[in-house]
């Protein structure tokens, strides 16, 4: 049985079951599909995913998320925004008449538009749609493949991308960077391939008052993705016994989750695991290094890293999103130690927040970055038959259609 949630009036509200006379009309709606849930605290593409539609309805559109029941929490994106987590599959076998339910649902004349959000998750858009489809390609991960030296997993992504593709009116990708690499595996698709690109919320990083006391270098991520992981070993290989040689009282935090609180690090190195608050944790930090190697799609972190205020320093892979940013974007470990330390160096000097900071929220908010995907939507969103600004009563919501 598909499970609806209704939009919370606060985050520490529990979210309610959509009923007929309760639940905002569906007709007019967007509808997002994805297999990843977005959520504001998850990882980088389930922030991505939020913002979006957080700014789309602050533009006024009205989006309908469909998500398979499952662990990832949705507690965010309830809040926000109706959430039907159909249930598809129960220990390992498909839900009798489940797939039909959602086909449904899917195919339904009340949507507008259908934002098909990652190519993994083309399985849920059944055949017979009638409104136009837009994918958001996420990471062009055939083209990644093929350069990591993997052609039988590159082979395996580009069919999976060709066969979302072919499903799309228009395809997104995060940045230019990307564009490239995807109209590489698939040249047919680059007349409707355009950019949204990622953004910041300036409420999450509100103006602190900035410590730099100590002379503190922060990292942050999900150390669990690869190029995420193979950018930490090689900051702590090859920078920091530099970066220690230069400035022996640097002091490194690293924040975050995939790395193993048992791993040995470094002296001066220490792994203090997921924080509440990135704005608390880097308030003392000079600088914020961005190490990514060999890395796929656009790096949310390095957006946020701007929006902290300290000196921002990141590798090609991890700025590519951002070509016009201020941060120091090198490949060399000798260049990162030295420049890390002369920043460490002038830290009771060089302004706080650094500049950087101001660019990013002046320039990539989210509303500013979903303007692309909104365009899109004025050009070849349909009108659902029968809207009306008014609720209608009568009209069933979307999760007894997936019932």
């Amino acid at each position: 049985m598909a499970r609806a949630r209704a939009p919370q009036g606060s985050a520490g509200r529990p979210a309610t079951r959509a009923s007929a006379a309760s639940a905002p009309p569906a007709q007019g709606a967007v509808l997002w599909l994805s297999v990843e849930v977005p959520d504001r605290f998850g990882q980088g593409g389930q922030r991505r995913q939020y913002h979006q539609i957080a700014a789309l309805r602050e533009l006024g559109r009205r989006i309908v998320v469909v998500s398979p029941a499952g662990p990832q929490d949705d507690a965010s994106i309830a809040a926000l925004t109706e959430v039907v987590r159909p249930r598809l599959h129960l220990k390992g076998k498909a839900v009798p008449g489940a797939a039909r339910r959602l086909a449904r649902l899917v195919r339904s004349a009340r949507w507008e538009a259908i934002v098909l959000s990652h190519q993994d998750s083309v399985w849920l858009l059944p055949e017979g749609v009638g409104a136009p489809v837009l994918l958001d390609v996420h990471n062009a991960m055939s083209s990644w493949l093929i350069s990591r030296g993997l052609p039988e997993q590159a082979a395996q992504h580009r069919q999976l991308e060709e066969r979302a593709i072919a499903r799309a009116d228009g395809v997104i990708t995060c940045s230019e960077t990307e564009r490239i690499r995807l109209i590489e595996q698939h040249p047919d698709a680059a007349p409707r391939t355009f950019i949204a690109p990622l953004g910041i919320d300036p409420a999450e990083w509100p103006l602190r008052e900035y410590s730099r006391s100590a002379p503190v270098v922060a990292l942050f991520g999900g150390w669990a993705w690869e190029p995420n992981r193979r950018g930490l070993d090689w900051f702590l290989g090859e920078v920091w016994p530099r970066l220690a040689a230069l400035a022996p009282d640097a002091r490194c935090r690293i924040a975050g989750t995939g790395l193993d609180a048992a791993v040995a690090l470094p002296s001066g190195a220490e792994f203090v695991g997921k924080v509440p608050s990135l704005v608390d944790f880097t308030a003392e930090a000079t600088v914020v290094a961005v190490p990514v190697i060999d890395g796929v799609g656009a790096a949310m972190k390095f957006a946020e890293a701007l929006a902290t205020g300290a000196a921002v320093i990141a590798t090609p892979d991890a700025a590519s999103a951002f070509p016009d940013s201020h941060a120091q974007v090198s490949a060399d470990p000798e260049t990162w130690a030295a420049w890390i330390a002369e920043r460490l160096a002038r830290r009771g000097a060089e302004p706080a927040p650094a500049p950087e900071r101001a660019q990013v929220l002046a320039e990539r908010t989210w509303a500013e970055c979903v303007a692309p995907i909104e365009n899109w939507l004025r050009a070849h969103a349909r009108a659902a038959p029968g809207a009306t600004p008014s609720p209608d009563p009568v009209a069933p919501t979307p999760e007894q259609e997936a019932t």
